[in-house]
């Protein structure tokens, strides 16, 4: 959701910033390079919400990896326990 609205946003950006240059009172040359500018700007917003959205993801993954690490290690210690609790003579699990 976050995502999208960003690169709505930068979309609106870019269609007001042409807008504007095209209706400008300027040079030729300073039109184009407001478009260029505001089409650099636009793409270094995207390219830094998808770098953020990377950096979520990963970060969610390395959460999950975890729990699951701790879930797992949670249940072969109760599993020992209760084997050596029955005397087993292989307590591994």
């Amino acid at each position: 959701m976050n995502i999208k609205r960003t690169l709505l946003n930068t979309a609106l950006v870019l269609v007001t910033a042409a807008t504007l240059a095209a209706c400008s009172q300027d040079s030729e040359d300073k039109v184009e390079d407001k478009v260029e500018d505001a089409m650099s700007n636009a793409g270094d917003t995207v390219e830094q919400t998808m770098d953020d959205a990377g950096d979520a993801l990963n970060s969610a993954g390395n959460s999950m990896e975890d729990t699951m690490t701790d879930a797992g290690n949670a249940v072969e210690d109760t599993c020992e326990d209760i084997k050596e609790g029955a005397n087993a003579k292989d307590t591994d699990c």
